[in-house]
């Protein structure tokens, strides 16, 4: 048995917090990991930010609720579902991702989780492990499972680290050419032939 490691945002989704930007005005909600590859001091900067300007966990969910899946993406989930497990690594949290989960056909998702008081603040968040994506993998992994990882940022790359096979797709030249050994897709066609390429079932 197979499984494929997804990241979400900016993977099969758009960015829920570029989303927040667009809502609010905010341009510093634009950040993702792409700018500031450590996930904590990323989340600490956007708290930061929401504290200032009184924005709660609500303002969040509404804009997840507006996204769309990335174009393609659930007829490729779909396809991919057909001759592997799916499951979603994603930095996302669980209070929040639910709308884009239930468009994606409800898939695994291992993330994390905020810490949110009665007036709806965000006042914390829980990380599952400093490197959840490799670790997750490494876990599949030690029950017999080979897994192959796609995603579009740094942060991916831990499980690129581990994983038998792992793909960008949809990263910006900048990340991809500064990983010039993992290969590089712009679309979901070339991504599955990839999966599907490097099976030891679908040759």
């Amino acid at each position: 048995m197979e499984i494929v490691c997804f990241d979400m945002e900016g993977t099969l989704t758009p960015e829920i917090w570029e989303q927040v930007a667009k809502n609010t005005g905010i341009d510093e909600f634009n950040k993702t990991t792409r700018d500031i590859p450590s996930y904590g001091e990323l989340m600490d900067f956007r708290l930061d930010i929401m504290s200032k300007h009184n924005l709660k966990l609500s303002d969040v969910q509404k804009a997840a609720s507006e996204l769309d899946l990335l174009p393609g993406a659930e007829d490729f989930i779909n396809r991919v579902r057909q001759n592997f497990q799916v499951v979603i690594l994603s930095d996302t949290f669980h209070e929040i991702a639910q709308p884009l989960m239930q468009k994606l056909g409800f898939p695994l998702l291992l993330c994390h989780n905020l810490g949110v008081e009665k007036d709806g603040t965000i006042s914390s968040y829980n990380l599952r492990h400093e490197t959840a994506k490799k670790q997750a993998i490494l876990g599949f992994q030690s029950m017999g499972y080979r897994c192959f990882a796609a995603g579009d940022s740094y942060n991916d790359i831990q499980m690129f680290d581990v994983a038998e096979k792992g793909f960008f797709i949809n990263a910006p030249e900048k990340i991809s050419s500064s990983q010039p050994h993992i290969q590089s897709f712009d679309n979901y066609e070339d991504l599955e032939n990839a999966f599907l390429q490097n099976s030891i079932f679908y040759k």
